[in-house]
């Protein structure tokens, strides 16, 4: 028989319940790796910026655009004078030069004595002085002649000197039939150019008829 009066037997311990482990920090060579990811991606964009620098010029180096100058307009020439010949030059003025002055301007009488253009005004001949070019003279039955260097102006503008210059340079002739209104561009030697504007012809009067017209002698010399 058992003994009353001793004690039970204590139950047997009961083992703590099992504690599920804390889940695992990330390790440290882990930590250490996502580091040197991160510094090596930092120096891939340093170099990066730093190629993209050096390749590219600053924008102090970049040249100033050269200024481009244009052209200045050229001004348009006006159709010379002269029977579709290429004698004519702009309105008398020639080259962009100013045009010349009137050296002599008045009405005469052209006959067989002619008139001498270097004298200022023009000296008529007379009964001892006879060869002076122009001169007039007598053609066919009723016509008269401008005898002498001269030039027939046939241009709808009014004659200029330049315009008389070119035109008895490549136009003049040993005598020219005129008319009345028929205005005859003149020279003598190296005498100054000329013109004649015809207002009336007499075939009748004088040794070989007269001619009457308005004559204008200009600063401008042949180019002879």
């Amino acid at each position: 028989m058992s003994d009353p009066l001793q004690q039970p037997a204590s139950p047997p311990p009961v083992p703590p319940a099992a504690v599920p482990p804390a889940p695992a920090g990330p390790s440290r060579a882990k930590l250490w790796a996502a580091g040197a990811a991160v510094v090596s991606a930092i120096a891939g964009v340093a170099s990066a910026i730093a190629a993209f620098s050096n390749n590219s010029p600053s924008p102090a180096a970049v040249p100033p655009p050269t200024a481009v100058t244009l052209p200045a307009p050229q001004a348009a020439s006006t159709p010379g004078a002269g029977a579709g010949s290429s004698a004519g030059t702009s309105a008398g003025t020639g080259a962009g030069a100013a045009p010349a002055s009137v050296r002599w301007s008045g009405k005469i009488v052209l006959g067989l004595e002619g008139v001498d253009l270097t004298q200022n005004p023009p000296r008529r001949g007379d009964g001892s002085t006879f060869g002076y070019r122009p001169a007039a003279a007598h053609s066919g039955s009723s016509s008269m002649t401008v005898k002498g260097t001269a030039a027939l102006w046939t241009d709808a503008s009014a004659p200029t000197p330049q315009g008389c210059r070119d035109l008895l340079a490549t136009q003049s002739r040993s005598e020219v039939v005129v008319a009345e209104g028929d205005s005859v561009c003149l020279v003598n030697e190296k005498s100054p150019i000329a013109v004649l504007k015809v207002t009336a012809t007499h075939y009748d009067d004088g040794t070989y008829g007269l001619i009457e017209g308005e004559l204008t002698t200009w600063n401008l010399r042949g180019t002879g």
